[in-house]
């Protein structure tokens, strides 16, 4: 019997993602796509369903593990980067990295990004999560998206409907795709910008550990009192987390919220040790650390 995914020009098979990622970890993917041009989706979204087959989307890899075991679905790589403007509106494929809209925003005289400069990802991951830094959040400068939803329909929708909140917004509850994103941002003295920019990449370059992760692992307490001005990398830390090791997956010693991979990292090595530290914590500060990055094992999102 063929799938429908078999009858999709492109469709590769077998294809290993440990070098899709920034952790550096997983297996090889059943069915595996190059998405250029984001209006193809909805076809490969629809041919999964009809095989029953699970999918998942991938964009810079920044902020996902693949377990060592691989995905018994279709992985789509978002390749898709068109950047161009509408007015003082800067419209981005879902695909686009954050670093690309930010230097072509520059060069076209807009700012208001530039505190995501070091940011890795997607303008489509980043609208799911509503990312941020130095106080800017996706939501301060997002105007509208265009979305594939849940039904089958794409629509623009704006920011009442997509809801950024903490890390968080309802495509992350509803599981629909973000095709394209309009940002708003403001004319301004593009040096300046430049500059800050610099600066960041500077201060960025200090502070986080290099070598195979996926950056900040736990979000911060948010909506705590008792976690008020606390972070997911200090409680880590005070537990006494950094530079442990389960199997191949250790916590850095530069940064307690970051996990590590030293090549040799299982799945079962990062559920093990994420799940020592939010005991911990939980243990001895009474809060469960919520993880940011994402968990996909063989058959899907692990929770």
């Amino acid at each position: 019997m063929i799938n429908q995914l078999d009858k999709i020009e492109g469709i590769k098979r077998g294809h290993k993602l440990a070098k899709l990622t920034t952790f550096g970890m997983g297996g090889p993917a059943d069915y595996f796509y190059e998405l250029r041009d984001v209006m193809n989706l909805p076809e490969l979204i629809e041919a999964c369903e009809a095989d029953g087959l699970p999918w998942v989307i991938l964009g810079w890899g920044s902020n996902m593990i693949f377990s060592d075991k691989g995905f018994r679905g279709l992985v789509i790589h978002n390749l898709a980067k068109s950047i161009e403007m509408d007015g003082n509106l800067v419209v981005a494929d879902s695909g686009a990295l954050l670093s690309q809209i930010i230097q072509f925003a520059l060069k076209n005289g807009l700012r208001g990004m530039e505190k995501m400069m070091g940011l890795p990802g997607t303008i489509g991951g980043a609208v799911r999560g509503n990312a941020g830094a130095f106080g800017l959040e996706t939501k301060h400068i997002f105007e509208k998206a265009l979305i594939y939803t849940s039904g089958g329909e794409v629509r623009e929708v704006g920011p009442d409907y997509v809801a950024l909140s903490y890390r968080h917004s309802r495509l992350k509850e509803t599981g629909e795709l973000v095709l394209k994103v309009w940002l708003r941002l403001e004319p301004g003295d593009t040096a300046e910008g430049v500059a800050e920019v610099r600066q960041i990449i500077a201060s960025r370059a200090g502070k986080h550990p290099q070598g195979l992760t996926a950056g900040s692992f736990f979000k911060n307490p948010s909506g705590n009192s008792v976690g008020e001005g606390l972070s997911a990398g200090l409680m880590s830390d005070q537990c006494g987390f950094k530079g442990y090791h389960v199997g191949g997956a250790f916590i850095s010693e530069k940064h307690a919220n970051f996990l590590m991979n030293d090549g040799s990292a299982t799945m079962d090595d990062v559920l093990n040790l994420s799940s020592l530290i939010q005991d911990a914590v939980l243990k001895k500060y009474g809060i469960r650390l919520e993880r940011e990055v994402q968990l996909i094992g063989e058959k899907g999102k692990i929770e």
